[in-house]
């Protein structure tokens, strides 16, 4: 059996590497209204560079807080990038978001009983944003859902694989 070599689209996910701290637009929800929140997170290289661990905590205007704890691989059949994501709403990660790199945007999407998320992940220098658009239930057309622009913090990319810290 041949084991799995790292490769380029393992490489390309270090540019998310370090800690980031914004805001975010969000449109109303079935389980929340419109809202704007401020993020603090934290991607860190781990297992060797197979994978990159996010801890992500959103609070909003109104004082609640979402929780997300991710992994990002790459599939080795495929090549393509896999985000597993664990969250404070308790939804189980399968299936896997699925996509690739288009310059220097992870395109990601990720279908489940409820719809279809379409992730968008861009750095540019010491900016990183994130845009969600959904298509909920029976909707023929994706729809925006988040919209978050995020700052690198201290300026500083970390590389090691230390384990990630609690939030």
């Amino acid at each position: 059996m041949d084991m799995p070599t790292l490769g380029p689209a393992h490489d390309a996910l270090q540019a998310l590497v370090g800690r980031w701290a914004g805001t975010e637009d969000l449109a109303a929800a079935p389980w929340a209204p419109a809202s704007t929140a401020h993020v603090d997170c934290e991607y860190r290289r781990a297992l060797n560079g197979f994978a990159v661990i996010q801890n992500y905590r959103q609070r909003r205007e109104d004082g609640s807080e979402f929780l997300g704890h991710n992994v990002f691989t790459v599939d080795p059949r495929t090549g393509e990038t896999l985000w597993y994501g664990f969250d404070s709403y308790g939804f189980p990660p399968e299936p896997a978001a699925r996509g690739g790199w288009t310059g220097a945007t992870l395109v990601l999407e990720k279908k489940t009983a409820r719809g279809v998320a379409r992730h968008r992940l861009t750095r540019d220098g010491d900016t990183l944003t994130h845009e969600i658009d959904v298509r909920m239930g029976d909707d023929d057309e994706f729809r925006p859902f988040l919209r978050g622009r995020y700052t690198r913090e201290n300026g500083q990319e970390e590389t090691g694989d230390a384990p990630p810290p609690l939030l």
